[in-house]
């Protein structure tokens, strides 16, 4: 300080006045700057560990891009980020959902929700991200009917949500891609309808000419033209068609250097077995093959082997096709295992959003009453308090009635989820393994489903109340086809039978008129 005073040479009112007019604002801009710096910097750090975890994520390295997430998420919340908090959470949300952690990922979606209600109501991008991953959740357990309802509210979202044109684009050929995966083995016209309608976007911006497209559309190109050779393979019985598309996948695939090219590989290996050039199919199997072990992608590895050993079985080699067998069983036994559990937790989540949605009525009820009380005391004083009083009795009603219905709900959930954890799994066993106890069984398990069908088909046979029971497991045509040893065309063919028996129009889901059936 006697440093100070002589170097500038003011008397010490001087340096009095001097310190109240300049000191302080330095000292509080001394103190306020490193903070605000800190800030900057720490928001710098959760970018970073976000971008670390997308490009780990791009590799399906996903272990280590959750770590990162978790990382960025942990940081976001320390320094008060919230943006950072939610997009951290959203992206372990879906790597989860990539992991097969689905329940996990639903824990992380209803964390969300609950936390930042405000934030995800200001910021469209954030609840198309929500629906999205809760939709593929629900997908990954087969739940095909949520997953479209969740999927449907996707387009309305697109345009508020992505604001470049590029990524809109993007993300409307997404959300078909997405619409159409709930319709597959369902409603293949439907698929199928969507499908054209995301290549149409393709075609419009002329991606479909060149390999060389804007990361943002690559896998989503890929995506459409996956699923076109897949529509032409297996349902139109094009193979000339699914050769094109294929094709262009794996040039694309191949061009970008894509991860998922163990996807491509399976894909045509599948096509060349239908067109029974099975040799040329094992070689894409072992390209395949490499990739999933490096990989440790296990539901791709069970359509592999299971390929695999059809070919070496249509090859005549009995040695390498019990080899592949051998191997294949045992995975889809325990990936059936996994999705039983899902019902379970997939059906715990939608009551959860049931008794959230209701909540909120409530709540929008509540506050209606209270705006129409002032009104009501302000203008008509005599008049309110007897229509107050005939409504507040109307009302503790209404809420004794509620809960009477919402009890009579759980008791309902807490006998179905007692009923599935006892039976379901076993039916499953059954019907996996083409027992013949298996329809014994799930009419013990489902007798009110049992009594409907006699009902509207009271000469049915057994095996045609078996492919009921099937259906009302919600098993997917690939599925009844691979336990039963027939063909998915046969399938089909059955379904369209039992439509025309039962009166079920072709625009109507047969799956949900069954599960509706013990309903009516």
């Amino acid at each position: 300080m006697f440093i100070f005073k002589y170097y500038i040479g003011l008397s010490n009112i001087n340096i009095m006045k001097f310190e109240k007019k300049i000191c302080v604002p330095l000292l509080v801009l001394f103190f306020f700057l490193p903070l605000r710096a800190q800030k900057i910097i720490s928001k710098d750090v959760v970018n970073h560990l976000l971008q670390e975890g997308d490009s780990l994520s791009d590799q399906l390295i996903f272990n280590k891009s959750l770590q990162a997430y978790k990382k960025a998420s942990s940081f976001s919340k320390k320094i008060n980020f919230q943006n950072g908090a939610i997009e951290s959470d959203l992206k372990i949300a879906r790597t989860l959902n990539n992991l097969g952690f689905y329940k996990d990922s639903f824990k992380y979606l209803d964390s969300i929700e609950k936390k930042y209600t405000d934030q995800i109501s200001e910021r469209p991008e954030f609840k198309y991200q929500i629906i999205e991953i809760t939709g593929l959740n629900y997908l990954k357990y087969d739940f095909k009917r949520e997953a479209v309802v969740e999927f449907r509210k996707l387009p309305p979202l697109v345009n508020l949500s992505f604001k470049e044109n590029t990524a809109r684009l993007n993300a409307k050929i997404r959300t078909n891609v997405l619409i159409a995966s709930c319709y597959e083995f369902v409603n293949n016209d439907t698929a199928y309808h969507y499908m054209r309608k995301a290549e149409s976007i393709i075609k419009s911006e002329r991606l479909d000419r060149t390999l060389d497209i804007p990361k943002i559309f690559q896998r989503n190109v890929l995506s459409v033209y996956r699923n076109l050779a897949d529509y032409q393979q297996y349902f139109s019985k094009n193979l000339d068609s699914a050769y094109y598309y294929s094709d262009k996948v794996l040039a694309l695939g191949e061009y970008i250097k894509s991860p998922y090219m163990y996807i491509y590989y399976r894909q045509r290996a599948q096509i060349l077995h239908s067109d029974k050039k099975h040799k040329q199919s094992l070689v894409f199997c072992r390209r395949s093959l490499k990739i999933i072990k490096e990989k440790a992608v296990k539901e791709d590895l069970i359509d592999v082997y299971k390929l695999m050993y059809e070919n070496y079985t249509s090859l005549g080699d009995e040695k390498n096709a019990a080899f592949y067998r051998a191997k294949y069983v045992p995975l889809k036994d325990s990936l059936v295992g996994t999705r039983t559990e899902g019902i379970i937790v997939s059906s715990d989540h939608m009551n959860s959003k049931k008794k959230m949605i209701k909540s909120q009525y409530k709540n929008k009820d509540r506050n209606f009453v209270i705006v129409g009380f002032f009104v009501i005391i302000f203008f008509i004083f005599i008049i309110y308090i007897v229509i107050n009083r005939k409504k507040q009795k109307e009302l503790k009603e209404n809420i004794e009635l509620k809960k009477k219905k919402l009890l009579e709900k759980e008791n309902e959930t807490q006998e179905l989820k007692l009923k599935v954890k006892e039976g379901f799994e076993e039916v499953v066993l059954l019907a996996k393994t083409n027992s013949p106890e298996f329809v014994t069984l799930f009419i013990s398990v489902y007798p009110d489903f049992y009594q409907a069908l006699l009902t509207v088909y009271p000469d049915i046979n057994t095996e045609n109340l078996k492919f009921c029971a099937l259906l009302r497991l919600s098993f997917s045509s690939k599925d009844i086809a691979t336990y039963n040893f027939i063909t998915p065309r046969a399938i089909q063919l059955r379904k369209n039978r039992l439509r025309k028996k039962l009166g079920i129009s072709s625009t109507e889901d047969i799956y949900g008129w069954l599960n509706r059936l013990d309903n009516k």
